[in-house]
């Protein structure tokens, strides 16, 4: 995401907030639809058409116009004839594939190294990795194509086949590190996996400074962290004969990595109702 991008955004945010209820609903359907409708078109013109857009919302509020009158009730059509100006974007494109792929290898890499006695299967993380990279593309384009129907409410049987699907979908990714080795393996019990932990733990720890808004990295901090010295403490000597071959040693560690679930799912909790809270 460029700068241009980001201050596109933070404007629109900004501006957003100057809606009247009936008018902010509206118009943020309306952003949802076409950010998640168009994933490979180009981020940035995008982002400039829906300022516009609200900013013509919020001259036609001013006059007592609501955007449903100014916009119509038929938003999407309206939404899809802009879309269709918009070129692809293929390096914005890229960039995106390659940001949700990368960020999958940096959480899930730590975890994958938290016992030393099993080798670190790059070609089996990066196939897993490109399935979950085309799925979140799918959901999102999915997300895109529901918006207004799932504005208009869903029943539970649809509610219950969405959550069916979705977990179908899924379900491959954690399916296939059982069925899929590759000859792409370190060995990383050693220093090696120390070494490899520290870096993506300070990576991991820069990107998250980074972020504007932490609400939603937050729980991974932990549970990461976790994660990290678990990993880091199974691989010096002479801890190991008491973490990975005595019974306390082996309960100890069960005990501190359902620990790490139990927190990562009560900070999610957390964040999803403080992000409800904000909107």
């Amino acid at each position: 995401m460029t700068t241009k991008e980001n201050q596109l955004i933070e404007e629109n945010n900004k501006l957003r907030s100057q809606l009247t209820p009936a008018n902010k609903t509206y118009y943020e359907d309306l952003l949802l639809y076409m950010r998640t409708r168009s994933v490979l078109k180009d981020s940035k013109t995008i982002e400039q058409e829906l300022l516009t857009i609200l900013t013509d919302i919020l001259a036609a509020q001013k006059d007592g116009v609501t955007a449903v009158d100014y916009f119509g009730k038929q938003p999407q059509e309206t939404a899809d004839e802009i879309l269709a100006e918009i070129p692809i974007g293929w390096v914005n494109s890229f960039k995106i594939i390659a940001s949700v792929l990368i960020g999958y290898f940096l959480i899930t890499t730590i975890p994958n190294l938290m016992m030393p006695t099993q080798s670190w299967d790059i070609g089996e993380e990066l196939i897993v990795g490109v399935y979950f990279t085309f799925v979140a593309m799918a959901i999102v384009k999915y997300i895109g194509r529901t918006t207004y129907k799932m504005s208009q409410g869903w029943g539970k049987l649809q509610i219950f086949v969405l959550w069916l699907a979705c977990s179908l979908l899924v379900a491959p990714g954690f399916i296939l590190p059982i069925f899929t080795k590759t000859t792409w393996q370190l060995d990383l019990s050693g220093i090696g996996g120390i070494v490899l932990i520290g870096i993506l733990s300070t990576v991991l720890g820069f990107v998250f400074w980074r972020q504007d808004d932490k609400t939603m990295w937050w729980p991974f901090v932990p549970f990461i962290g976790i994660m990290a010295v678990i990993g880091i403490a199974t691989r010096i000597p002479a801890w190991q004969p008491f973490l990975l071959k005595s019974m306390p040693g082996r309960i100890g560690l069960a005990a501190v990595m359902v620990l790490g679930l139990i927190i990562f799912g009560l900070w999610s909790w957390l964040a999803v109702r403080k992000t409800k809270t904000d909107d």
